[in-house]
C-alpha cells in the first residue's frame, strides 16, 4: 500500500474514532463529529492519538482550526495546534476570526488557551470591522465566563445560542483601523468578547496617532450585532469656541449599552463659566425608544453698551419617546425653558433684513410630530417625496411686542426633491410646502394673523473640475401670512451659496462655502472646513467667518470613525445649514492620482427649526433597525477565510 492511501486510510479511520467520542448529554443538542485532515495523517489506535501536519484542518460543527501541524488526543478530545515561523495558527468561530501561535483546545469542555492571539471581529452594518491584538487568549462557554465572572448577567441579553463561546485577551489593543499603521486604538489589561453581541474593554487608556491621551473612567463596550451603527462612547477632551461664551474646555462623550446610552458634555467658557448637558435614551424593542434630557446651559438676553452678551443659566429639561417602522417616524416631546437659537439671518421679516438669530425660551407642552418615509414617483428613479404633520402647544416665557406668549398649532410639511448622482455634471431640485395653523392665541389688538404659508427652492449642481470640487445653489423662499408666535415667524429670502473643495496631500481636505444674500448684494457669511479622512476614522474642523455686524463667529470640531458613522463625536452645538444633497463621490482622480477626499455632510435641508426642534448635538432616529444576517456558515473553508496559515 501507497503512503498516500494509507494516510487516507487512517484518515478515514480516525474520523470514525473522533466521532464515537463526541459527547452528547440527554437534555443538550448532540454535538457533530470532529474532522482531522492534513497532508499527512497518522494515526495510533492504542493510544487514540493523531498527529496531522501539512494544510491541517480540524473541524466540529461552526468551529475550525487550521494550522501547520496538529496533535489531537481522541480519548480526552484535546487538540495542540502549533505553527512555524511565519505562520499563524487560525480558529474560525462563525464569523469570527482569531489567530495566534500556538493553540491548546478542549473540544468536549470548549474552552481553550491561543497564544500572541489577534481577532478581526465583524462590527457595525457597513462591513466594519474590530481588530483587536494582545497577548495570552482565552476561549470558554457562557456558563464558564459567567462563573468566572469575566461577564455579568446583563451583558448575555442578546446571546441566541446557549453554546455560545466568549473570549477574553490579556494586555490587548483595540480598532477599527486595518493594520499595520492605526490611527487611533485603545489599550487595556483585560478584554472580553461575546462573538457577534460585543466587546468589553475594562477601563482602556486610549491613544490617538501613538500618543497617550488619557485613561476611560468606565467599560468600553462596542456593539458586534449589526443592527445600528453606535459605537458605545468614550469620552475626548477638547476645546471649542463661541463668540459670545468665549472659549471652552470640554469633555462630552456618552456612557452606553446594549439598549441604550447617556450623553453627557461638560465645558467651561471663559466668559460663562460652567455648562452640563445629559441626555438619556432607552430603547424598547426594535422600534420604540424613550429619551429625557437635562441641559444646563446660558442663554444670551441681551447685550450692554459695548456689545457684550447678558446673560442667564437655566435648567431645561426636556422628555418623550418615539416609535419608528418601515420609514415612518412619531414623536412625542415635552420640553421646559428649551433655549431658542433660531438662524433667521438672511431673511425679511416684517420689512426688516435680519442680521441676529431669534433667541427666546420655550415650553413644548407637548408636541406630537408624524413623518412618512421618502417615497418615489413612478419610474423616476431620481424623484422622492416626502410629508410630514405635527400638533404642539407652545409658551415663550418673554413676550415680545408683536408676538403672542402662547398659542396652539399645526404644521403640514410637504418636501419632494430631483437629484442626480451620476456624470460629470449633477443637477439638483429641492421644493418644500408648509402650512402652519395657529389658535388658542391672544389678540388684544386683533392683529395678529392665524396663518403662515411657506414655499422654498433649491436649484443647483455639482461637478468636478480637475482637482477641484465645485458646487453652487439658488435658494428662494416666500412667504405669505404670518406667525402670531414670533419665534417661528419666517420671512422672504433669496441667497447664492458657492462652495469649493480640494485635497491637500494624501489624507487632508479643505473647502469653503459662501452665501452671498442677493436682496442686500452682500457676503453674510463664509464656513472652513478641514478635514483629516484616514480610512478608518475622520477628523472635521469647522470654522463659521460672520460677515454681518452680529460678528456670530463660530468654531467646532468633530470625530467619527467610520464603522459607526451614526454617532459622530461633536465638540460645540453648532452646525452649518448644508444646502447641497448628498449626490455619491466623482470617480475621477487628480493628475498625482489622489482622489478627493470630500466628505460627505449629513443631509438636512428644510430642518431650520421652524417646524420641530432641531438640536445638532442630538442623534436622530431615521428608522427601524436593520435585521442582521442568519446566514449559517458552510463548515468548509472557502476562498473567503484568505490563506489561513499565512495571513
Amino acid at each position: 500500500m501507497t503512503m498516500r492511501r494509507y494516510c487516507i486510510s487512517v484518515f478515514l479511520a480516525a474520523v470514525f474514532v473522533f466521532a464515537c467520542f463526541v459527547p452528547s448529554s440527554s437534555g443538550a443538542e448532540p454535538r457533530g463529529d470532529i474532522t482531522l485532515d492534513g497532508d499527512r495523517v497518522i494515526f495510533d489506535q492504542a493510544s487514540g492519538m493523531a498527529e496531522a501536519e501539512g494544510t491541517v484542518r480540524l473541524r466540529q460543527d461552526n468551529v475550525r482550526i487550521f494550522s501547520h501541524r496538529m496533535e489531537y488526543d481522541t480519548v480526552n478530545q484535546f487538540a495542540v495546534a502549533t505553527s512555524r515561523p511565519g505562520e499563524v495558527v487560525t480558529l474560525l468561530y462563525g464569523g469570527n476570526r482569531f489567530t495566534g501561535k500556538t493553540l491548546e483546545y478542549d473540544m468536549e469542555a470548549g474552552e481553550g488557551m491561543l497564544t500572541d492571539a489577534t481577532g478581526d471581529l465583524p462590527a457595525g452594518t457597513r462591513g466594519g470591522t474590530v481588530y483587536i491584538r494582545g497577548k495570552n487568549l482565552e476561549v470558554v462557554p457562557l456558563n464558564s465566563a459567567l462563573e468566572k465572572k469575566w461577564i455579568t448577567k446583563r451583558h448575555t441579553r442578546r446571546v441566541k445560542e446557549e453554546d455560545q463561546q466568549v473570549a477574553r485577551w490579556t494586555d490587548a489593543s483595540m480598532t477599527t483601523c486595518p493594520l499595520p499603521k492605526t490611527h487611533y486604538r485603545l489599550m487595556t489589561k483585560r478584554l472580553v468578547v461575546i462573538p457577534g453581541v460585543r466587546v468589553i474593554a475594562k477601563n482602556p487608556r486610549v491613544y490617538i496617532a501613538e500618543k497617550f491621551l488619557f485613561s476611560y473612567p468606565f467599560d468600553y463596550v462596542v456593539p458586534l450585532h449589526g443592527e445600528k451603527d453606535y459605537l458605545l462612547g468614550i469620552f475626548i477632551p477638547s476645546v471649542v469656541y463661541d463668540s459670545d461664551k468665549g472659549v471652552g474646555y470640554a469633555l462630552t462623550g456618552p456612557y452606553a449599552w446594549d439598549t441604550g446610552e447617556v450623553n453627557m458634555a461638560f465645558r467651561y467658557w471663559s466668559n460663562i463659566d460652567f455648562e452640563a448637558r445629559a441626555g438619556l435614551r432607552q430603547r424598547f424593542g426594535r422600534n420604540f425608544s424613550v429619551f429625557a434630557n437635562m441641559d444646563y446651559s446660558w442663554e444670551e438676553l441681551e447685550e450692554d453698551e459695548s456689545g457684550k452678551s447678558i446673560g442667564e443659566k437655566k435648567h431645561r429639561p426636556s422628555w418623550g419617546f418615539d416609535y419608528s417602522r418601515q420609514g415612518w417616524n412619531a414623536k412625542v416631546l415635552w420640553s421646559q425653558r428649551e433655549n431658542l437659537d433660531i438662524e433667521k439671518r438672511n431673511q425679511e421679516i416684517d420689512g426688516v433684513q435680519q442680521t441676529k438669530n431669534y433667541r427666546n425660551m420655550l415650553h413644548r407642552e407637548p408636541e406630537i410630530t408624524i413623518s412618512s418615509p421618502w417615497f418615489s414617483a413612478g419610474g423616476m428613479k431620481d424623484f422622492s417625496w416626502r410629508v410630514t404633520g405635527l400638533w404642539g402647544e407652545y409658551e415663550t416665557s418673554r413676550t415680545r411686542p408683536g408676538e403672542a406668549r402662547s398659542g396652539s398649532r399645526s404644521v403640514w410639511d410637504v418636501q419632494a426633491q430631483y437629484i442626480v448622482r451620476t456624470g460629470d455634471i449633477r443637477p439638483f431640485w429641492r421644493g418644500q410646502y408648509r402650512k402652519f395653523s395657529y389658535s388658542g392665541f391672544d389678540n388684544p389688538t386683533g392683529r395678529l394673523q392665524d396663518y403662515q404659508e411657506t414655499t422654498s427652492m433649491w436649484l443647483g449642481f455639482r461637478t468636478r473640475l480637475g482637482m477641484f470640487d465645485f458646487a453652487s445653489a439658488w435658494h428662494i423662499q416666500n412667504v405669505t401670512g404670518r406667525s402670531p408666535l414670533g419665534w417661528d415667524r419666517a420671512g422672504d429670502s433669496e441667497v447664492f451659496y458657492t462652495e469649493l473643495g480640494f485635497p491637500v496631500g494624501r489624507d487632508l481636505y479643505l473647502s469653503a462655502m459662501s452665501t452671498y444674500n442677493i436682496k442686500t448684494h452682500n457676503v453674510s457669511e463664509v464656513a472652513y472646513r478641514l478635514i483629516l479622512d484616514h480610512d478608518c476614522s475622520r477628523w472635521e474642523f469647522i470654522f463659521r467667518d460672520d460677515h454681518l455686524a452680529s460678528n456670530d463667529d463660530w468654531m467646532t470640531l468633530r470625530f467619527m470613525v467610520k464603522a459607526f458613522p451614526e454617532t459622530p463625536l461633536a465638540f460645540g452645538d453648532k452646525k452649518l445649514s448644508n444646502p447641497f444633497p448628498n449626490q455619491g463621490e466623482f470617480k475621477g482622480k487628480k493628475p498625482e492620482g489622489v482622489p478627493s477626499r470630500r466628505p460627505i455632510m449629513e443631509d438636512d435641508w428644510g430642518d431650520d427649526g421652524l417646524t420641530y426642534k432641531s438640536d445638532p448635538t442630538q442623534l436622530k432616529e431615521t428608522g427601524e433597525n436593520p435585521v442582521p444576517s442568519t446566514g449559517a456558515d458552510s463548515e468548509e473553508a472557502s476562498g473567503e477565510d484568505g490563506n489561513l496559515l499565512n495571513p
